[in-house]
């Protein structure tokens, strides 16, 4: 079958799909429930396995494919046609998720009103857009994210998470150059982190 005019296989779908665990019918916010939840299992500064990373990579992949999918409108439109028109309707209109609080606190600290579980996973959401994860540990509540800045040198963005007792975590950011130079301001930093855990949280 062929979506968005790039041919892609019945059976790449099915095997991205068994990979992830998720039904054919599933939405983005399922898709990536999924993703964030195996990644957590698999991802080489967690799991120690000679696999770690190219299993990492597996999942990565069949998240890719699987959202692009999702919002590719040919597949849709072709799904409604075999659909009765009640069904169509509750699909065009599906249940508005709540949105996360997310505030930049100071200069280098971010609010975000939900537990740091779920605020690791939008920062892991995050981290995808901006650059690529090289060091994560939940227990710990750190995620060191690599991002080639533009006019800047390669840095590295240190975020560690603090819960607090109103059910809301804040999340620290520190920056580091890695090619020499010096880093980009910090305070900048955060302020793109922060437009992007708006962007990375919006259903």
């Amino acid at each position: 079958m062929a979506h968005g005019g790039i041919g892609v296989s019945t059976s790449k779908v099915d095997a991205a799909r068994l990979l992830l665990g998720v039904e054919a019918a599933c939405s983005e916010a399922e898709i990536r429930a999924a993703y964030r939840m195996l990644l957590l299992r698999t991802h080489p500064d967690i799991n120690s396995k000679a696999d770690a990373t190219e299993r990492t990579m597996a999942l990565t992949s069949a998240y890719l494919l699987l959202t692009s999918l999702v919002v590719d409108p040919a597949p849709a439109a072709a799904a409604q046609q075999e659909e009765p028109a009640a069904e169509q309707g509750r699909r065009r209109a599906p249940k508005k998720e709540e949105e996360i609080e997310i505030l930049l606190l100071g200069d280098l600290t971010i609010s975000v009103a939900a537990p740091a579980s779920e605020t690791l996973m939008l920062l892991i959401d995050m981290a995808h857009e901006l650059g690529e994860i090289s060091y994560l540990d939940p227990s710990a509540g750190l995620l060191e994210i690599v991002i080639e800045f533009v006019e800047e040198p390669t840095s590295s963005v240190l975020l560690s998470m603090q819960g607090r007792g109103n059910a809301t975590t804040e999340v620290f950011c520190s920056v580091e150059p890695l090619s020499g130079g010096i880093s980009p301001p910090a305070d900048a930093v955060a302020r793109l982190l922060h437009r992007t855990l708006i962007h990375a949280e919006s259903p």
